[in-house]
């Protein structure tokens, strides 16, 4: 049946793998980029601050996924939340 149309079992196997894949790539990076824009909303913005996006890559089971998460630093006030230093 497969090797009628020159595809043996073990090529739809490697096919099907790679589709699972990048599927679960693709979900990742949205999940990922949906999360970090949550987080960079909901922030304490006295605290932090923006200081935009780049490019980061995590490995998983299935493979690399590169997706985009927003910069955030620490505000270097040291009045902030009733901490009075002096520098």
């Amino acid at each position: 049946m497969l090797n009628e149309n020159g595809l043996t079992f073990k090529d739809f196997e490697v096919k099907t793998f790679e589709m699972i894949c990048k599927l679960g790539q693709e979900y990742t990076r949205d999940f990922l980029e949906r999360y970090d824009t949550y987080l960079m909303e909901n922030r304490d913005k006295d605290a932090y601050r923006n200081k935009g996006k780049r490019k980061t890559t995590v490995k998983t089971v299935y493979g690399e996924v590169e997706y985009g998460k927003v910069d955030k630093t620490v505000k270097l006030d040291y009045n902030y939340k009733g901490i009075n230093a002096e520098i």
